[in-house]
C-alpha cells in the first residue's frame, strides 16, 4: 500500500533523487538529469509574486523545502503563500528560517497535506557538499536548472497529474556553461557561481544542478544577456543543516 512504502521510504532515506551516470553524449545527460530531479522542484507563491524551490528533505513530519530569500521577502505581507509540487499538488507552506547574509530561505510543509499516494513520487536534492572542491577546479562544466510555467489562480486552476504531465511545474530546462564557479558579485556582496545560461523570470530560487545532478546551489538573479548567478552550496551549508 502506498502508505507503507512512504513509511518505508522515510525511514531509510530514500527519497533522494538519483544522480545520472556521465555519458559520452552531453545533451543525453542534460535531459536525464533535468528529468531526475524535476520531482524536486516546487513553485512558491507569496502573494502574487512567485518562485521556484527545491525539495531539501522528506520526513514523516515534514517536507523541507529551499528557495530564494527575496522569493519570500514578502512573506508577513500576506496570508496567500503555498508551494505547487511537480504533479500539481498545492500545499500551504510555512516560512522556517532566512540567511542573513546571503539570498537563501527555508519553508516547510506538513508531510501528512500529501496523501501517500502522492507522497512518494516525490524526491529531495542530493546534497553532497564534497562536490564544491572539485567544481570549483573544473573550466566550463555544464549548469542546469529547471523552469515552470506560472501558475496563475493556482489553487483554483491548476492542474493535477501523477506523473506530472502538463502540470507547467519544471517541465523545462536551460543549461550553460559555468563563467566562473566562484566569482565576487558585486550587487549581491559575496562570492557565487557565475553561468552563462539564459534563466527567466520565476526561476529564482531553484537549484543549479551539475551534470550528475548534484545541487550546486540556488540560482537567484540573471541579466538579460544570458548570465545568470547563483548562491554557492557552501555558503549555505550552516542553513541546510
Amino acid at each position: 500500500m502506498p502508505n507503507e512504502i512512504a513509511e518505508d521510504m522515510i525511514s531509510i532515506g530514500a527519497f533522494t533523487a538519483p544522480l545520472t551516470v556521465p555519458s559520452s553524449d552531453t545533451d543525453s545527460d542534460i535531459i536525464a538529469t533535468a528529468l531526475n530531479q524535476r520531482p524536486s522542484i516546487v513553485q512558491v507563491q507569496v502573494g502574487k509574486e512567485y518562485g521556484s524551490g527545491n525539495i531539501l528533505s522528506i520526513n514523516k513530519d515534514q517536507i523541507l523545502i529551499i528557495t530564494a530569500g527575496h522569493v519570500v521577502k514578502n512573506w508577513d505581507s500576506t496570508d496567500n503563500h503555498f508551494v505547487i509540487f511537480y504533479n500539481g499538488k498545492i500545499a500551504d507552506a510555512t516560512l522556517i528560517t532566512s540567511d542573513e547574509t546571503y539570498d537563501a530561505a527555508i519553508l516547510s510543509v506538513n508531510t501528512s497535506s500529501i496523501d501517500p499516494y502522492n507522497l512518494i513520487n516525490l524526491r529531495a536534492v542530493n546534497i553532497n557538499p564534497d562536490v564544491m572542491p572539485s567544481f570549483d577546479k573544473i573550466k566550463g562544466e555544464t549548469i542546469i536548472a529547471l523552469d515552470s510555467d506560472h501558475q496563475v489562480n493556482a489553487k483554483e486552476k491548476q492542474h493535477y497529474d501523477y506523473y506530472g504531465s502538463n502540470t507547467g511545474i519544471g517541465i523545462k530546462y536551460v543549461y550553460g556553461p559555468v563563467i566562473n564557479p566562484n566569482i565576487m558579485v558585486s550587487d549581491y556582496g559575496y562570492k557565487m557561481i557565475y553561468v552563462r545560461c539564459d534563466a527567466h523570470h520565476g526561476m529564482s530560487g531553484g537549484g543549479v544542478f551539475d551534470l550528475s545532478g548534484n545541487y550546486l546551489g540556488i540560482l537567484v538573479g540573471g541579466t538579460n544577456k544570458g548570465e545568470t548567478v547563483a548562491v554557492r552550496l557552501s555558503d549555505i551549508e550552516a542553513l541546510i543543516q
